[in-house]
């Protein structure tokens, strides 16, 4: 059985909240393109069934949001995306320098099966 791939299905999330202009997996060599969605996912087995098959996994995602200009409406927007298809989780805000920045943290637990997404 094969693991749902979140991390392209992520990446298919944010890119529909049109007010992000540059979605990417590394940060940027520059920073000229605003906003911008950094993410990185984190995936772990939470059911493995006796023949070793990984039928249920723990996905997290993280995801920086970088802008010159308030974030608020987007970090919403990314949220409720993520929120439709079972994920949740929480933002805090981590400005650096002359950029605002939030960092969204996302967990959900998917059946590789059903390809069903929960919540905890």
């Amino acid at each position: 059985m094969e693991r749902v791939d979140i991390k392209n299905i992520a990446g298919s999330v944010m890119s529909g909240v049109s007010e992000i202009k540059k979605i990417t997996t590394d940060y940027p060599s520059t920073w000229n393109t605003f906003p911008t969605a950094i993410y990185r996912t984190v995936n772990n087995p939470h059911f493995v069934d006796g023949s070793g098959e990984e039928l249920q996994t723990k996905w997290s995602i993280t995801i920086e949001l970088y802008s010159k200009n308030s974030l608020a409406t987007i970090v919403n927007n990314v949220i409720e995306q993520f929120g439709d298809i079972g994920f949740t989780g929480t933002q805090r805000d981590a400005n650096t320098a002359d950029l605002k920045r939030v960092i969204i943290e996302l967990s959900a637990i998917v059946d590789n099966k059903t390809k069903y997404v929960y919540s905890k």
